[in-house]
């Protein structure tokens, strides 16, 4: 389906990133976009979302409740709560719209939630008022990430706790098999996995000592088959 065509004269076409399991919806969405005049790219997992929009820092977000890792909501939030990606607009598409998961949608920064099927273009209209609000950046996070699922802060990684490593360690391999094909950079899994810097890194450089990850030359760490 082609959309009416857009220009963005004087400044950078707007980036959308389109998050959602099933195919169908994410082709439709993206191609829309691209046919009127956006950027995009798609993520088949909130994971993988959240490693595209530390990468990218797309302008909108468009994205599901319900998919297979880490669902729409957490995602917002692990967003919202870094500095870094706190500008990006999130926008949710959903066929499991409720009042309650709307009110856990505007506390995570979700801006708008709308119902399956949605059309293109109504979904459009709404990534083009997101875009006429003013972009708020937050303070620098001062506590880890949420993990998926989670209203607290994750414990803290002590370096002279082997039991406390070991789990941090074991928690980043179990959630790094599940984005199979994809290279992360350090800030990439830092975010994804609720670390700071440092934990982040020997973590990452553990595993790639085991032989469970390798890096590239650019300096991203992918799992090994």
């Amino acid at each position: 389906m082609a959309g009416p065509a857009m220009t963005f004269t004087g400044r950078p076409r707007p980036f959308v990133l389109v998050a959602d399991d099933d195919r169908d919806t994410r082709e439709l969405y993206r191609a829309f976009f691209d046919t009127s005049g956006y950027r995009t790219a798609e993520a088949v997992s909130g994971l993988q979302a959240m490693a595209s929009a530390v990468e990218i820092v797309p302008d909108v977000l468009l994205t599901d409740y319900a998919m297979p890792d880490v669902d729409g909501v957490t995602l917002a939030r692990r967003l919202q709560d870094d500095r870094c990606t706190s500008v990006i607009r999130i926008l949710m598409v959903t066929g499991y719209a409720t009042p309650a998961l709307e009110r856990r949608a505007a506390g995570a920064g979700i801006e708008r939630v709308l119902v399956k099927p949605c059309l293109p273009q109504a979904v459009m209209k709404e990534v083009a008022r997101a875009l006429a609000r003013p972009v708020f950046r937050k303070a620098e996070r001062t506590q880890p990430m949420l993990q998926a699922g989670s209203n607290a802060a994750p414990p803290a990684v002590d370096r002279r706790n082997s039991a406390s490593r070991r789990a941090a360690l074991e928690r980043v391999r179990k959630e790094f098999s599940a984005l199979p094909g994809l290279a992360l950079t350090s800030e990439q899994a830092r975010l994804i996995f609720g670390l700071n810097r440092d934990a982040t890194e020997r973590i990452l450089l553990t595993l790639v000592s085991e032989g469970f990850l390798a890096r590239t030359e650019q300096g991203s760490f992918h799992r090994l088959r």
